[in-house]
């Protein structure tokens, strides 16, 4: 059994004619009509070289009474062909155009779409450069392969199909000679376009590292410039160019010798082929109008043939490049799978975690915690870094269910939740809040599109967060774009919008993650008193490194090595005088 590899990709064209059928959706019945015009005015087509064979017969042995009205015939079917052939060229090229553009996109939203349902797990193995390159490779080749179908595809298979027989009925042993000259043809073809094929994929590969690594860099450019890490980055990027120039020189290789087999081979046919007609005109066994047709009819087939080995290339790219963004339609979604999964439970009375355990391969991180968190309850983790907290808030958050033990909302499994569901009633302020390149309104109201016209959660989310604090000096106010990463602001300025983000979500659950860590001591302190009226209402789970922001909480989780070591409210935990008590003291200067 042949094994797949990341080298081998399994992806035949069978398993590509399927997946464009499936991607064509509603738009299959016009596709279909398109190919029914196309297929009409490529047949057609096939009357131009058998009307000049008839009239070169016509005019070399057959003039006499009748031969203007044959001739008459034969030029006004010739007019009526020709206007058919065009119109449907026209028509089939404008129909096909609008259905390669519209699916095409209708890829690329499916494919983001599914990107975004994708575990963290799965994204974490691979960059977002290499992801949009494979998005766009595939999208491209969608695209590419209609086109080719309509232009080339339909007009190539009528030549094939219909030259064939109209030549065995003039001649049985030439017909017969030309398709044995197709089957070897296409034989050789399929075998040679193999390797190319192979070349090409590593050829797709290899870029899609490269602009993954130029990606990275463009998206951090403000540390590439002052760290001064370009001529680093651009070694790298080099070598990456380099390593993708060889894979494109052996790729040159395979189509050019490729060529050269095939047309070689077709050439040798074709003058022999020829001679063979002309020494049989020339003793009489053939007619002058056979040895026109026959040359008409092969150049049709060449002509064919010289554009199907002209587009080889697109297709074998096109093929590749769909089967890479395929590979990313066909990778399981689990944690977000909804079906078989419950809603979120309304009437919910605490958050309950039990033996929960969770290991990054063989590392342990957690080591059977147990807590319980009421509804309405402020909690506060902390602990030294590496101690667990990060870890447990991402298992909290469902970013990961690959845990022992259980984690339970008003009894509900959390795994058994529907993530779509428990995001519309949780939200959450990471230590980087990641914000795009939107007003900063939008930036604010986006996770929470349904009430994106409220002005009265707007504004309690601004006033909340601080947000006013530098909208004043924000050209546009709250329409101002701020920039690809939230380059236009501070890293204080964009842990606000990720606060007033939440706040705007108006959420049962609301986590934090060192969500005031690049704010000065005063923007915190009045940051922290908004937050703590907003905790009134929610049930708030908070991870600091800085003590004074759980000072207020009702209860602090200490963790370390991954277990719970202490817990209670600051005041007993300060008595206690244990290790929050160290931790503390530290902290005070």
């Amino acid at each position: 059994m042949r094994t797949v590899t990341k080298e081998t990709p399994a992806y035949s064209t069978i398993a590509l004619i399927r997946d464009l059928w499936e991607f064509l959706g509603k738009r299959r019945w016009t596709f279909l009509a398109a190919c029914v015009l196309a297929l009409t005015g490529a047949i057609v087509w096939l009357y131009p070289p058998f009307a000049m064979a008839k009239l070169v017969n016509i005019l070399t042995e057959d003039i006499g009474k009748g031969t203007i009205g044959k001739i008459q015939t034969i030029f006004i079917l010739w007019i009526l062909v020709s206007i058919w052939h065009y119109s449907c060229d026209q028509v089939v090229d404008a129909i096909g155009n609008r259905i390669a553009e519209r699916t095409a996109l209708n890829m690329q939203l499916r494919t983001i779409a599914h990107l975004f349902r994708l575990d963290l797990t799965w994204h974490e193995r691979e960059n977002a450069g290499s992801k949009l390159k494979k998005i766009q490779r595939g999208t491209e080749g969608m695209n590419r392969l209609s086109r080719i179908w309509f232009r080339t595809g339909i007009p190539a298979f009528v030549r094939f199909g219909g030259m064939i027989p109209i030549l065995t009925a003039f001649d049985p042993f030439v017909g017969a000679a030309t398709l044995f000259f197709l089957l070897t043809y296409f034989t050789f073809s399929y075998v040679l376009t193999g390797s190319a094929g192979r070349a090409e994929h590593h050829v797709n590969t290899a870029d899609e590292e490269l602009q993954g690594v130029v990606f990275e860099g463009l998206s951090n450019v403000r540390s590439v410039k002052v760290l001064g890490m370009q001529e680093g980055l651009l070694g790298i990027i080099s070598k990456n160019i380099e390593h993708l120039f060889q894979k494109i020189l052996v790729r040159i290789r395979c189509f050019r010798v490729r060529n050269i087999v095939l047309n070689l081979w077709a050439q040798c046919f074709r003058v022999g082929i020829m001679c063979f007609i002309a020494f049989d005109v020339f003793y009489g066994r053939r007619d002058v109008g056979f040895l026109v047709l026959f040359f008409n009819y092969f150049n049709y087939i060449w002509e064919s043939i010289q554009q199907l080995s002209d587009l080889s290339l697109d297709f074998i790219v096109s093929k590749y490049g769909i089967s890479r963004m395929r590979d990313i339609l066909h990778e399981p979604v689990r944690i977000d799978e909804e079906h078989g999964k419950k809603t979120f439970p309304a009437s919910w009375d605490n958050i309950t975690v039990s033996n929960l355990s969770f290991a990054y391969g063989k590392q342990k991180v957690l080591d059977e915690i147990s807590f319980t968190i009421r509804r309405g309850e402020r909690i506060g983790i902390v602990g030294v870094s590496g101690a667990g907290k990060s870890t447990l808030f991402k298992l909290l958050l469902k970013e990961h269910e690959n845990y022992e033990g259980r984690i339970t909302i008003g009894g509900v499994p959390l795994r058994d939740i529907r993530r779509s569901d428990f995001f519309r009633k949780t939200a959450v302020v990471l230590q980087d809040t990641e914000v795009f390149n939107f007003s900063l309104l939008d930036n604010i109201t986006l996770a929470n599109i349904t009430h994106a016209e409220d002005s009265l959660l707007l504004s309690q989310a601004i006033e909340t967060a601080h947000v006013r604090d530098f909208l004043s000096r924000l050209p546009n106010g709250l329409q101002t774009l701020i920039g690809e990463k939230g380059i236009k602001l501070s890293g204080g300025e964009k842990q606000r919008v990720g606060i007033a983000r939440a706040v705007f979500k108006q959420p049962e659950i609301l986590f934090l993650d060192e969500a005031t860590s690049h704010l000065d001591l005063e923007s915190e302190a009045k940051i922290r008193d908004s937050l703590h009226c907003f905790f009134q209402n929610v049930t708030a789970i908070v991870i600091a490194h800085r003590l004074t922001t759980i000072k207020e909480m009702d209860r602090i989780l200490v963790l370390e090595d991954g277990k719970i070591i202490e817990s209670g409210s600051f005041q007993e935990l300060h008595a206690a005088k244990g290790r929050f008590f160290e931790l503390w003291e530290k902290q005070k200067f």
